[in-house]
């Protein structure tokens, strides 16, 4: 372990000889339209912003290619989480995930649940029975409320899909985003998770809001809205919780720490998004900090893509081997700091 906090490792930052996770983005595309996320336009209708969506998949021919037998065998956990798309929306969806289990690694599925049909979702859960992969269904609010955040969905859907998944007995969580619009229904939706047989029910709370109060935006039939903050003192009464022990601040925290203890380092875990780009991570990858890196490395970004190259050999690169560690040391990463020293994190809590 270096002064900066991170382990260093013979390879760099990544070590395809060792165990691995990854977190892999298999597209862009999403049916929803959350106003916070980074590929809605909130005040345009909440349309998709077309400069950073360009409908696209991680194919199956590209993850065979890139994943061979001998990586998988050495692969524990494959995140499915998508910082622009929702995976049950890739056209390979079932097939890739069909492949990484053919190796017994471990998914973990992030989706809004509100597309493909439900005989789709119960061939998911049983093959995500066959080990201890799971699903994370995003549901922020019921009937009358989900649909204020997961903008296009319908929330009667989302349960058809969540019963048929939950029925074959494979695990699943419930994410809740606590606003003042669903606040009220937090104890409902928690005691539903329980009956419904989900096996936690985790409460989020968004650090997106930043300092504002409210976070304006447009449905797509053109009404005017705002997203609000919950008050904590409502969150704690429905989740039956004293204030006194109640978390103070929306985030994770470590308070002025600069010491940074890199996720993608100790857990050997690259990002790849759906345009095959490989990065460090998901907090970095599109920032000027990954831009910096690049530049220190004499090399463009996009020369580092799996349907270009071979994963294997791009982990093995600058800026992967040296140029990222001394950035830490010398603390030159503004996102680094942000996200993997200070915690500056959304708090997560499970119940």
């Amino acid at each position: 372990m270096s002064d900066g906090g991170h382990p260093r490792t013979n390879s760099g930052m990544f070590d395809t000889a060792r165990d691995m996770k990854f977190h892999l983005e298999l597209t862009d595309k999403c049916n929803a339209a959350c106003p916070m996320c980074g590929r809605t336009q909130q005040m345009n209708r909440c349309l998709p912003d077309m400069e950073k969506v360009r409908n696209i998949d991680l194919d199956l021919a590209t993850i065979r290619r890139n994943f061979p037998a001998d990586l998988c065998s050495r692969i524990s956990e494959i995140d499915l989480c998508g910082g622009l798309g929702d995976p049950a929306a890739s056209r390979d969806c079932f097939e890739v995930c069909e492949y990484f289990m053919g190796f017994g690694i471990r998914l973990i599925l992030s989706s809004n649940a509100g597309l493909r049909s439900a005989d789709w979702w119960r061939r998911l859960g049983e093959l995500f029975a066959s080990n201890d992969s799971l699903v994370e269904f995003h549901i922020d609010g019921l009937s009358d409320t989900n649909h204020l955040y997961r903008v296009n969905t319908r929330f009667a859907k989302i349960m058809e899909n969540a019963k048929a998944y939950l029925g074959t007995g494979a695990r699943a969580e419930w994410h809740f985003i606590p606003f003042e619009h669903n606040q009220h229904q937090i104890a409902e939706a928690l005691a539903l998770s329980r009956d419904m047989g989900f096996k936690a029910f985790k409460v989020i709370d968004t650090i997106r809001f930043g300092k504002d109060e409210a976070f304006a935006y447009q449905m797509p039939d053109g009404e005017s809205r705002a997203l609000r903050p919950a008050d904590p003192a409502v969150v704690d009464r429905q989740l039956g919780r004293d204030p006194k022990t109640a978390p103070e601040d929306r985030a994770e925290s470590r308070g002025d720490s600069t010491k940074i203890q890199c996720k993608s380092v100790e857990e050997n875990r690259p990002y790849i998004v759906a345009s095959g780009a490989v990065s460090a991570c998901c907090w970095v990858e599109g920032s000027a900090d990954e831009k910096n890196m690049y530049a220190q490395a004499g090399r463009p970004h996009v020369e580092h893509n799996i349907n270009k190259r071979l994963l294997s050999d791009i982990l093995m690169e600058e800026p992967y081997r040296t140029i990222y560690a001394k950035a830490w040391d010398a603390k030159a990463n503004p996102v680094c700091i942000r996200k993997c020293s200070k915690m500056r994190r959304s708090r997560r809590e499970t119940f």
